[in-house]
């Protein structure tokens, strides 16, 4: 028995996220590799020949090198030579380019043996050092005076004897650079040196002529001061001030004047202005000395303690006609006629402050702006004065610091040229130093072709255009390989994996199903498992649909199997023929004729009243059918009618499993129409005849339309070989349901079952399968 994966029956998307995975991706990949291991090997023994034809014929190639240090010698402190040794270190790229010169080539080519020059015989001087240079590597360690010069060709005297001739070279034209260097410089030090002096002193003359010119300028550097400056900003002070004076002044003026014309009250504007002498003015006027203040105030205190003395005294049981009253009630109206008479001499006066003392407050007002006007004009004359002067004295003071700071950049020039010609003077021996810390031999091993490297280098090109062939026939071959394959692709799982079935005595009716027949045969236990798979589904799964990608891949075959199995297990099972177009179903149990699908569809009786005439009880117990019926014209309309619902639904009621025969899905719409009213489609598919595309198009279709594809079924294997391809041809087309002979499917299914095919699992799929 090949038995389902194991696994829990997840929603469709779970499996797509899993198709999705890259891991699962490398896993599919790693299976084709195995799946095509002697495309591999192929690959592999024709790049390892390669490698080891090119390592048998390729010319060796020998290597000689020899390693230089650099040193900075000479007197000076621990710092000093620190600097150096730095220095000398940034300094080394510098010399491998020497190494590289086109000079030093020449130098070495030059001096090479006339044995060693034969190599070269024939060739222009640029085409020889063309080649040199082509072979030879100048390297350096990071950090480090160490410098490694190598250079390969085929012949290893030769090579050592090169690197050798371009190190003398090198030493040659690092002597004769540096030759006489220090009293080059020590003349251009000394030239630079006076240049810098006639600079300075010219400099100097001229800031003194700058510094005679203005007096008015106190200080040098950074602490220059201008008088002049000082003046300009306090001038601007001192207008800022008059200014705002002079807009005081004006503004109390209009006011006054405003107020005097207006007929307004002086006295709220002398308060707003807060002028004191107006103010003297005002109390003037009105006749009250501005010391009677404090007496006026005395009264009015002194007013408001009779009165509270006079309350408590009447209330303390004193009578009206008590002396002491009637002298505080004297009292108190004589204060209050005062201050009555008081108040109607301060109205008068207002007035007639308004009508004598308003002119001469004006007039105050109008000297006032005046004089503030005059102060503000004369101090902004002398402001404009100094600032014109200002000008040109700032001119002359940037000048001046132009002067002072280039000055400065002179003497600063002058005290570094001084130490260079110092430092050049105590170190005119201080050169550069070389030693050769490893001289040049020859290496009688070759450094070119390296056996290991050919050979990994072989192998890696047999596994990369292995696995590029792999990948190109995987894509050029539209067939599913495995189980896991169809998981992968149609995000479903395999619900159950059947083998090819034996030929039975009976062609139709219950005997002629191989589960009723052999119900203990091993062929028997794939239907059971299949009808596990269905039961532990993940959800009610009572109404089940089973289509196909193709006619004639044992759809009928695997549906009527199952239902036996249903009702083997004790379940009332209903077989509904909905393939009314070419009923394999109704063939099968040889059930032709007026009753079955399309007579409860068309019947104008509930389909709970016309399924009584129209359905048949089988000899299995538990197991009845509904046949195809007459064919109809228009299967789809009678598919998408209420009374298939209907149908559906009251055999829903009457039975514990229904199962439709739907036709193929890539032939018509109606295995989409019937999987929207049941609980799950299976999609019986023929890795053997069926093509990936096919297969992916029919589960698309399904989906498509709201249909929930709960599994696959794997039908008609055959594990006599280790072989696992697919064949091709499908025929059911467009055609389909309209031919003239209208064979029956299940005669073509049987035909088809006795045919040989080139589908087979893998051993190690059947193995797992078991295992499971």
């Amino acid at each position: 028995m090949l038995a389902p994966e194991t696994q829990d029956f997840a929603p469709n998307e779970h499996h797509r996220e899993d198709a999705q995975n890259p891991l699962a991706n490398v896993l599919r990949f790693f299976n084709s590799m195995a799946r095509r291991k002697w495309t591999m090997l192929a690959w592999l023994m024709l790049t390892t020949g390669l490698g080891a034809a090119y390592y048998t014929t390729a010319t060796r190639e020998y290597e000689s090198s020899a390693e230089l240090l650099l040193l900075h010698t000479g007197e000076g402190s621990i710092d000093q030579a620190q600097q150096s040794q730095r220095t000398l270190q940034d300094k080394v790229p510098t010399y491998k380019k020497v190494l590289v010169s086109e000079e030093v080539l020449k130098g070495a080519l030059q001096h090479l043996p006339k044995q060693q020059r034969t190599a070269f015989l024939g060739m222009t001087k640029r085409s020889a050092i063309n080649k040199i240079r082509a072979g030879l590597s100048v390297n350096s360690t990071r950090q480090t005076n160490l410098i490694q010069v190598s250079y390969r060709c085929e012949d290893p005297e030769t090579a050592a004897i090169i690197v050798t001739k371009i190190m003398e070279s090198f030493f040659n034209l690092m002597q004769e650079t540096n030759k006489n260097s220090s009293q080059e410089m020590l003349v251009l030090l000394s030239r630079e040196r006076e240049n810098i002096q006639q600079q300075y002193q010219m400099k100097q003359n001229e800031l003194l002529s700058l510094q005679a010119k203005s007096d008015s300028i106190l200080g040098t550097g950074e602490n220059i001061l201008s008088v002049v400056n000082e003046r300009v900003i306090e001038l601007n002070k001192s207008l800022a001030q008059a200014q705002k004076e002079t807009i005081d002044a004006q503004s109390f003026y209009f006011s006054v004047d405003r107020a005097i014309k207006n007929g307004e009250d002086l006295q709220q504007l002398l308060s707003q202005h807060n002028s004191a002498v107006a103010s003297d003015l005002m109390k003037m006027g009105m006749g009250v000395d501005p010391r009677d203040a404090y007496a006026y105030a005395r009264l009015q205190q002194q007013m408001l303690e009779d009165e509270s003395r006079l309350s408590d005294k009447l209330n303390g049981k004193l009578g009206p006609n008590h002396p002491e009253i009637i002298e505080l009630q004297g009292r108190i109206k004589t204060m209050k006629q005062w201050l009555a008479s008081r108040a109607q001499q301060a109205i008068a006066g207002s007035d007639r402050l308004t009508k004598e003392l308003g002119p001469r407050l004006l007039q105050m007002a109008k000297q006032r702006y005046e004089h503030a006007a005059m102060h503000e004009k004369d101090i902004f004359e002398r402001f404009a004065e100094e600032k014109k002067l200002a000008s040109g004295m700032n001119l002359r003071l940037v000048q001046i610091q132009m002067a002072e700071r280039e000055l400065q950049r002179l003497q600063a020039d002058s005290d570094m040229n001084r130490e260079r010609i110092k430092t050049l003077d105590l170190n005119q021996q201080t050169n550069l130093r070389t030693r050769i810390t490893k001289h040049a031999e020859p290496n009688p091993a070759a450094v070119s072709p390296r056996l290991t490297v050919t050979m990994l280098m072989s192998i890696f090109a047999g596994l990369f255009f292995g696995a590029a062939s792999v990948v190109v026939l995987d894509l050029l071959d539209d067939r599913f390989h495995s189980p896991d394959d169809l998981k992968a692709q149609l995000g479903a799982p395999v619900l159950a994996m059947i083998r090819d079935l034996p030929p039975l005595p009976a062609e139709t009716g219950i005997d002629a199903i191989f589960t009723h027949t052999k119900p203990n045969s091993v062929e028997t236990e794939a239907f059971r498992t299949l009808r596990t798979a269905i039961e532990f589904a993940g959800e009610s799964c009572h109404r089940i649909s089973v289509s196909s990608t193709e006619p004639s891949d044992g759809k009928t075959t695997v549906m009527s199997n199952t239902g036996v199995a249903f009702a083997q297990a004790g379940k009332r099972t209903l077989l509904i023929d909905g393939d009314m177009r070419r009923p394999g179903l109704t063939a099968l149990f040889d059930l032709k004729g007026q009753q079955g699908l399309s007579t409860i569809l068309r019947d104008s009786r509930p389909p709970s009243v016309s399924v009584v005439d129209n359905l048949v009880h089988t000899p299995l117990q538990n197991l009845d059918v509904i046949p195809a019926g007459p064919r109809p014209i228009n299967p789809v309309e009678l598919l998408t009618s209420d009374n298939f619902a209907e149908l559906i639904a009251w055999a829903e009621v009457e039975y514990d499993q229904i199962l439709i025969d739907a036709p193929p899905a890539l032939a018509v719409t109606d295995p989409a129409v019937i999987g929207r009213l049941v609980d799950g489609v299976i999609l019986t598919v023929r890795p053997d005849r069926n093509r990936r595309r096919m297969i992916i198009r029919a589960a698309e279709s399904l989906t498509s339309f709201g249909a929930n594809l709960i599994g696959v079924v794997v039908n008609r294997l055959d594990d006599s070989n280790g072989e696992y391809g697919y064949g091709y041809g499908y025929g059911y087309g467009y055609g389909y349901g309209h031919d003239a002979h209208d064979e029956p499917a299940l005669q073509e299914e049987q035909i088809e079952q006795q045919k040989p095919r080139r589908k087979r699992f893998s051993r190690d799929d059947q193995s797992e399968s078991r295992a499971a």
